[in-house]
């Protein structure tokens, strides 16, 4: 396997699991199918999985699309998904509570007729930080060769749909998950990965800054010497 596919997939895989955090959707699963048989809960899970990669992917191949359209500059995205995330991951380091409660649906969410889509799919799984981060990670920057853009391309691809895999063993092992790690175990997990999350996010800030502010004054103070 090519090195650089291979670290381009190991960072990819280490920032979406963080963002779609499937061991915070253990609980929410559990709860919303609760009484069904395995049978059941394998084909929820499998459903969810699928709406959310199909979500996601669609946001990663046409949101440059969308962007250049709005006439919105990707290192202008970056720098603005970076600030998203980091508040992400900073409301799960230090109030890991609150960010479960601001993922769960209302009451009635468990007669609806498809659980699978919402609250499970949407929001839990292909929420607004996944969609961001989606739409950063498949869009490296134009001044890359095509080759090098779609290796990165399906990097992302396969870290996406690896982490989404691994949401459906996760979800229908939920009950014995949620009973074996308890509130204080899942707090924990989710306080590491924020502090994670923050740090990547300071990473994609730090890039939009970076090329879209520092290299383009560099540029129009060389123009202006040359001129």
């Amino acid at each position: 396997m090519d090195t650089g596919f291979l670290s381009t997939f190991i960072a990819s895989f280490v920032t979406m699991f963080i963002v779609i955090d499937p061991i915070m959707v253990a609980p929410l699963f559990a709860a919303l199918t609760h009484g069904d048989d395995n049978k059941t809960q394998a084909k929820i899970a499998i459903q969810a999985a699928g709406i959310a990669a199909a979500v996601i992917l669609a946001f990663g191949f046409f949101g440059g699309v969308i962007l250049k359209h709005l006439g919105i500059d990707i290192a202008a995205f970056r720098a603005a998904g970076g600030i998203l995330l980091f508040l992400i991951g900073f409301r799960m380091f230090f109030e890991p509570d609150s960010e479960m409660e601001a993922k769960r649906p209302g009451p009635k969410a468990s007669s609806r007729d498809n659980v699978a889509f919402f609250p499970l799919a949407i929001p839990m799984l292909a929420g607004p930080g996944a969609i961001a981060t989606i739409m950063l990670l498949m869009n490296p920057g134009h001044e890359l060769p095509v080759s090098e853009q779609w290796t990165i391309k399906g990097a992302v691809i396969l870290a996406t749909i690896v982490t989404l895999g691994i949401g459906i063993v996760i979800m229908m092992f939920s009950s014995k998950i949620a009973n074996a790690l308890g509130r204080t175990g899942m707090n924990t997990i989710s306080r590491l990965l924020g502090m994670l999350l923050m740090a990547l996010a300071v990473q994609y800030v730090f890039d939009g800054v970076r090329v879209g502010v520092l290299e383009r004054v560099g540029l129009v103070t060389v123009a202006g010497i040359n001129h």
